[in-house]
């Protein structure tokens, strides 16, 4: 939406630009930075270029630099899922807008997206976010910072979408939603809010709540009203071992049962070149599949809600 305005241009996933910073600013050297971006997935398709000649800092510049000649706009804006607070080392004036959703729709996602095998550890992404942001908003401006509903999002995007661009001091334009004739992506789906009343079991939606905690009802989600499940040890070593099973048959889906065993052993075995070339052979096929999860995410919660009713 933002990189669908003319005068924004809204950069996917950077999470490259922090992820191998330290809390305190500090940075790998250039030459272990370019060799992490060799294998990054979400970088090898940014169509950017890493400088040797530029520190760190310099590089996160001229990343956005190279973007804005790209795109030929005026302003810029990266999604940035964790450790977002570390950008502040790199750019001291940026603002941020957070865009909060269920957990027990983020956990569904997540599953989707392959990234966690049941419920309890979809939540890992969604509790690591809200709990920096929390945390990282005690001490920040306000008039720096946006929270944003994902249902108030899905459900009137447009005055969402106003609010948005008034924090932004940019004007709203119709534009915001062409994207939806040049990507995978459609509409926004009232739908999908609330999807987990529908796609979730009630086991499900117990555990969930029984791992978020207060942190639900703090983040101005209303709880179901089932009792929530806290887990024993015997549950969580189970939980444990269902999340890796059910990751491993999403990887052999996604890449096969020859490329996954092989990027296992490259974790006991750890051969640089041979990391290297499974890396890049996983990132060629991830990133053509990245945006097919998303589309079918769609279809699952239909597919989830045939299967709890």
């Amino acid at each position: 939406m933002l990189d669908s305005h003319a005068d924004v241009t809204c950069c996917e996933g950077f999470e490259f630009l922090v992820e191998w910073m330290g809390d305190d600013g500090s940075t790998p050297t250039i030459d272990e930075y370019a060799s992490h971006l060799e294998t990054s997935s979400i970088f090898g398709s940014s169509g950017l270029t890493l400088d040797k000649n530029l520190s760190y800092a310099e590089n996160a510049h001229n990343f956005f630099a190279q973007r804005l000649a790209v795109s030929g706009k005026k302003q810029i804006g990266a999604m940035v899922h964790y450790d977002f607070a570390r950008l502040l080392h790199l750019f001291p004036d940026a603002r941020f807008i957070h865009v909060l959703r269920d957990p027990r729709d983020v956990t569904s996602s997540v599953i989707n997206m392959g990234w966690a095998g049941n419920v309890w550890h979809g939540l890992d992404r969604w509790l690591a976010a809200e709990t920096q942001w929390k945390k990282f908003i005690r001490d920040f401006p306000e008039d720096r910072r946006l929270e944003v509903p994902y249902a108030d999002l899905i459900g009137d995007h447009v005055a969402t979408l106003e609010r948005v661009c008034d924090f932004m001091k940019i004007d709203y334009s119709e534009q915001m939603l062409d994207y939806r004739h040049t990507t995978d992506y459609d509409i926004p789906d009232p739908t999908r809010v609330s999807a987990w009343s529908r796609t979730l079991s009630d086991r499900e939606v117990r555990l969930v709540e029984g791992r978020v905690g207060d942190l639900l009802t703090e983040s101005g989600f209303e709880p179901s009203g089932l009792e929530p499940i806290q887990p024993t040890d015997a549950e969580l070593k189970r939980l444990a071992a269902e999340n890796k099973l059910g990751m491993w048959r999403s990887r052999i889906d996604k890449f096969g049962l020859r490329l996954t065993i092989e990027r296992g052993l490259t974790r006991v075995v750890p051969i640089p070149a041979w990391q290297r070339s499974v890396a890049l052979r996983f990132n060629t096929i991830e990133r053509a599949n990245r945006k097919r999860s998303w589309r079918a995410e769609g279809r699952e919660v239909a597919t989830r809600e045939e299967s709890v009713n």
